[in-house]
């Protein structure tokens, strides 16, 4: 039905420590030099689907999962990243959504029990007729290449063989930690990376 919450927005997308999550704190962008190599302290979301979303008033808690890996951020211009999570996050689906997307909780239930790209779990029907899933992420990768550039404390990421750019991202650089916040026009919310120069 859709890939992991958290890897929609494996990138960005609010904290916790131990690469843990957590509620999402304050951030105040302040861009900075962003070249080099981070790695992964802070995880945390706090994402819902919006009206533009393909289910708007999904809700899902992240704060049982962990983050960890890299980002890479070149003076040429080029950026990679590669990232692992594990943990379980809680994902509930509206009623109404499920209508509109054609299926019913027995269904997305089915597909997240076959597993796939680390991701496992179970669905069903809660008392207010709506869709509650627990997903199971074990060692989740992901992968990503692409171009950047920044303008003042905004951060432009086009990913190889793409034609848009990943939502809004914001980002502060203070001494060796980089905080990432990005947000989207079809989910509620932000999720925030925090990281810390190699």
């Amino acid at each position: 039905m859709r890939k992991s919450l958290l890897l929609i927005f494996v990138l960005f997308l609010g904290c916790g420590g131990d690469s843990g999550s957590g509620q999402c704190g304050s951030f105040t962008p302040c861009g900075g030099v962003i070249v080099g190599t981070w790695s992964v302290t802070e995880y945390c979301s706090n994402l819902t689907g919006s009206s533009s979303s393909p289910c708007p008033g999904m809700t899902a808690n992240t704060s049982h999962v962990q983050m960890k890996g890299t980002f890479t951020f070149t003076s040429s211009g080029t950026y990679s990243v590669a990232t692992t999570a594990t943990g379980t996050e809680s994902v509930t689906y509206p009623q109404s959504c499920l209508t509109s997307l054609n299926t019913t909780c027995a269904q997305a239930g089915t597909a997240l029990s076959a597993g796939s790209g680390g991701i496992s779990g179970s669905c069903q029907s809660n008392a207010n007729g709506d869709c509650a899933c627990t997903e199971n992420i074990t060692n989740a990768p992901s992968t990503e290449q692409g171009t950047y550039t920044t303008s003042g404390s905004s951060i432009a990421m086009l990913k190889t063989g793409s034609t848009t750019t990943t939502g809004s991202i914001e980002y502060c650089v203070q001494g060796n930690t980089l905080t990432l916040q990005a947000t989207s026009s079809t989910f509620n919310g932000s999720t925030t990376l925090v990281a810390t120069r190699q």
